[in-house]
C-alpha cells in the first residue's frame, strides 16, 4: 500500500461523473424490509466489527507468489484469509487493472502507464516471471476477476490507485464493477487519496471506505469525517493504542498495514485493530 513518487502531469481538483449517472443505491427499495445500505452493513462491516481481528491478503500471498495475480489471490484464500486486498488502475478503454504500481515496468515484462494501454494489450504481458520462473504466464487480472474469485469466499479491499496519477471516474468505475458482481456488501475501498472516498460516498452511501495513512494525522477523527470514511487504516507503526480507543469509542474501525514480523503483529493486536494486512499470510496469524 506504499505510495509511489512520479511526476504528476494530470491536473488536481474534483472530477465530474456523467449527467444522469445513478448508484442504485439511494433511490433502490428496500429488500424484504431492509434498505440497501443496512444490508451491505451486515456483511464485510459487521465482520469487522465481530470482535474478532480479521487476517488480509496483502496483494494476496505477495510473500510466495506474484503480487495482485489470480495465483497469489487463490494462495491467499487456501491458507484462510479473510479478506484479500488488491490495487486498481484505469486502462487507456476504462477497464480496472489489478496492479500496485502506476507503470508497468515492475511487475510486469511491459513498460510504460498502465494508463497508456488498453486491457487487451496488458492481458499479453507477463505478469510473473518477475518474481520466478514458475510463475511465467501469470496474467494482469482485471476487478472483476478478482471479485468473481472471492465471491462468496472472502471479502476484498480494493486500493484505488489515484495518486500520484489521477483517473477520472475511476470511482464510478469501482462501483458498478463491485456491485454487477454482486459484491457491494464484502468489499471495502480504501485510498490515500481520500477525494476518492469522499466522491463513492456521494455515489453510494451503502459502501464500506477506509482512509489510508502513512504517518499520524493530528486529527484522526477530523479526517475520517472529512473523507466520509468508516475505516482508518494506517501503517501499523502510525498508530498507539490509546489513539485506537478514541477511535472505537467513536464507532470507527481500524484496519492496519503491512504486518510481516511478531513486533508488529503484537503491536497491532495490542491496539487492537479490526483487521490486519500482511503479505505474509502463511505465518501472519492473529489471534
Amino acid at each position: 500500500m506504499h505510495r509511489i513518487r512520479l511526476t504528476d502531469t494530470t491536473p488536481g481538483g474534483d472530477r465530474s461523473f456523467p449527467a444522469g449517472y445513478d448508484s442504485g443505491v439511494v433511490s433502490q427499495p428496500a429488500r424484504n424490509g431492509v434498505d440497501v445500505v443496512t444490508s451491505a452493513r451486515q456483511g464485510l462491516h459487521a465482520k469487522l466489527d465481530s470482535g474478532r481481528m480479521l487476517l488480509g491478503g496483502h496483494r494476496g500471498n505477495a510473500d510466495e507468489f506474484p503480487e495482485n495475480t489470480m495465483a497469489s489471490f487463490r494462495s491467499a484464500i487456501d491458507l484462510g484469509v479473510d479478506v484479500i486486498e488488491c490495487d486498481v488502475h484505469l486502462t487507456a478503454d476504462h477497464q480496472l487493472a489489478v496492479i500496485h504500481d502506476h507503470l508497468l515496468d515492475r511487475t510486469t515484462n511491459g513498460h510504460g502507464l498502465v494508463r497508456d494501454l488498453t486491457m487487451a494489450e496488458i492481458k499479453q504481458l507477463d505478469a510473473g516471471s518477475w518474481k520466478a520462473p514458475q510463475f511465467r504466464g501469470e496474467r494482469v487480472p482485471t476487478l472483476t476477476e478478482v471479485l468473481d474469485l472471492a465471491r462468496g469466499r472472502v471479502g476484498v479491499a480494493i486500493e484505488i490507485k489515484n495518486l500520484p496519477l489521477a483517473y477520472p471516474g475511476i470511482e464510478q468505475a469501482v462501483l458498478e464493477a463491485t456491485q454487477a458482481a454482486g459484491m457491494l456488501s464484502d468489499v471495502i475501498v480504501i485510498a490515500f487519496d481520500h477525494r476518492c472516498l469522499r466522491r463513492l460516498r456521494e455515489l453510494s452511501p451503502a459502501i464500506l471506505t477506509g482512509a489510508l495513512e502513512a504517518s499520524r494525522p493530528v486529527d484522526i477523527l477530523g479526517l475520517l469525517a472529512d473523507a466520509g470514511a468508516e475505516v482508518f487504516c494506517p501503517h501499523w507503526s502510525a498508530i498507539e493504542p490509546e489513539t485506537a480507543r478514541e477511535l472505537h469509542a467513536a464507532g470507527k474501525l481500524i484496519g492496519v498495514w503491512t504486518v510481516d514480523d511478531p513486533i508488529a503483529l503484537a503491536w497491532t493486536q495490542a491496539l487492537p485493530a479490526n483487521a490486519v494486512y500482511t503479505n505474509k499470510p502463511r505465518t501472519i496469524r492473529p489471534t
